[in-house]
């Protein structure tokens, strides 16, 4: 049985907090993503309050295509049928529809279940790695709550490390150690909110900040990219 890691994100919080402004600016001025990767997103989350609708799942289905989660040929990430895609968010929809109306300072017990029961019901890679594709999925439903996680920024920046253990159960805990130890402590943080609720003003200079998640998102890819 998967057991869980205790990681400590003092530093890395500091780091992102301390660096906010020069990590923004190295994520757009790498202009990594743009084009279908940027547009789909763009329209997940202008239909965010429309519902699940077969539309919106069909914008998240592309999101994730854009983003790298299928792969052509014999190699790589491989997603399943858009229908069992469909289905299986169709049926969390009441769910989903709780988690929206969280906030993360408010999350207890209850809500770290229904976010574990949400991370677990979703169908969508083929492939064995669940974690990077279902925190997509997620980031754009409950993207008050979730993400977008990745092996490249998110796993290498916190953890040094793109290995992910292909077990439903530990990467559930995987990501719930990423949201509550170090997502949610530098979302919360006044010294990033201040610099977060004026970049989200500008949607035109700053297309990828569409929630606070996704700024913390991109501040760790802007991290990586000034090593880089």
């Amino acid at each position: 049985m998967a057991e869980a890691r205790t990681y400590d994100y003092a530093g890395n919080i500091e780091d992102v907090l301390r660096n906010a402004h020069e990590y923004h600016t190295a994520a757009y001025a790498a202009e990594t993503f743009r084009g279908p990767s940027l547009y789909f997103h763009e329209r997940c989350m202008a239909t965010l309050g429309d519902g699940i609708t077969e539309q919106r799942l069909e914008y998240i289905y592309g999101t994730l295509a854009s983003w790298g989660m299928h792969r052509m040929g014999k190699g790589g990430s491989k997603m399943r049928p858009f229908a069992d895609f469909r289905d299986s968010v169709l049926a969390s929809e009441a769910m989903v529809a709780e988690l929206q109306s969280t906030e993360m300072e408010d999350m207890n017990a209850e809500g770290w279940g229904l976010l574990r029961q949400f991370f677990r019901q979703i169908r969508v890679m083929a492939t064995g790695t669940t974690l990077v594709g279902n925190s997509k999925v997620m980031a754009h439903l409950t993207p008050n709550l979730v993400p977008p996680i990745d092996r490249q920024y998110t796993l290498k920046y916190l953890r040094g490390s793109t290995n992910i253990r292909n077990d439903l159960r530990a990467e559930w805990l995987t990501m719930r150690d990423l949201l509550e130890n170090f997502f949610y402590r530098v979302a919360l943080e006044p010294r990033f909110t201040e610099a977060a609720a004026e970049w989200a003003s500008s949607p035109d200079q700053y297309p990828w900040d569409t929630s606070a998640l996704k700024i913390v998102d991109n501040l760790l890819i802007g991290a990586m990219k000034a090593r880089e």
